[in-house]
């Protein structure tokens, strides 16, 4: 459990705890999320899900989060078959705990918004199984965060995993990340379609020691076929990109961290006559693990 004293999200988040039912909370966990560049390849983010819980002292168990206020669910008697949909990756992590499942009071805290597309629920199902543990003791069937380390890409095969070197801080280079706040249909994200040659020339490009030549393999990767996409992918490279591709509503670019005010101003200045509201930017390196 990380200190609270050192993390403010922890912080908040047992602060709502305590609100909302009263009492502060036994334990407080955080899991972060990992982004795809390739199939295979990963990097943590530093945004994920907090998990504030505590003890019911019976069967009952409360849902609440932070990411939807007015939606308290109840179950005194630990039954989950109506809970929100918001709910279902903590639905998920107490079922898989024990069962019946253990009386528990939970607020969840996702740092990113939904309309990123950026969080699957694995952060979620990982920081939850991680607060059952310190309240419940095992479970019956483990979840365990991907690991992450500070300046590495994960890099999984059918042969297990592999940490790479990926300082894109000591290289100059940030992950910019943007949303288009294009109006779609919920659904699951979509599979990363590049081709297995992508990721193994990325990982050998990371071993190399050269992470600016991911760059023009994410270009690789990118499915071209939605106007704004392609349009805001086209407007990043013109504008110093290194190389991007689509992830759901958001677009994954790698760019020098001295063009990223001008790839910002070109991309909104492209796309806002486009968009009902302008795209959103989060800029990132591989954070360390939380």
């Amino acid at each position: 459990m990380i200190d609270l004293a050192t993390a403010p999200e922890l912080r908040i988040t047992a602060y709502f705890y305590e609100r909302i039912y009263g009492t502060a909370p036994a334990t407080v966990r955080r899991a972060q999320a990992a982004l795809p560049l390739l199939d295979g390849l990963t990097v943590a983010l530093p945004w994920g899900a907090v998990v504030a819980a505590g003890p019911t002292g019976d069967r009952s168990v409360a849902l609440y989060s932070m990411n939807h206020h007015a939606d308290r669910f109840t179950a005194p008697t630990g039954s989950l078959t109506d809970a929100p949909r918001w709910a279902g990756e903590a639905v998920t992590a107490l079922r898989a705990h024990s069962a019946p499942v253990p009386g528990t009071n939970l607020l969840l805290n996702r740092e990113l918004p939904a309309e990123t597309g950026l969080l699957t629920g694995t952060e979620t199902i990982t920081a939850t199984s991680l607060a059952l543990r310190d309240l419940h003791g095992p479970p019956a069937v483990a979840f365990s965060a991907p690991p992450a380390r500070e300046a590495h890409a994960l890099l999984r095969t059918a042969g297990g995993t592999e940490h790479l070197p990926c300082d894109l801080a000591s290289a100059g280079l940030r992950l910019l990340l943007i949303t288009l706040t294009v109006p779609r249909v919920p659904g699951p994200r979509p599979h990363l379609a590049a081709a297995p040659s992508t990721t193994r020339r990325a990982a050998a490009a990371l071993r190399a020691g050269r992470p600016a030549d991911l760059g023009p393999l994410l270009t690789e990767a990118h499915i071209p076929g939605c106007p704004t996409a392609d349009l805001a992918l086209s407007t990043a490279l013109a504008a110093g990109a290194l190389g991007g591709r689509s992830l759901g509503p958001t677009l994954i670019t790698l760019t020098p961290l001295t063009t990223v005010p001008h790839i910002r101003a070109a991309v909104t200045a492209a796309l806002t006559p486009h968009l009902p509201h302008p795209p959103r930017y989060l800029t990132t390196t591989p954070a360390p693990p939380s």
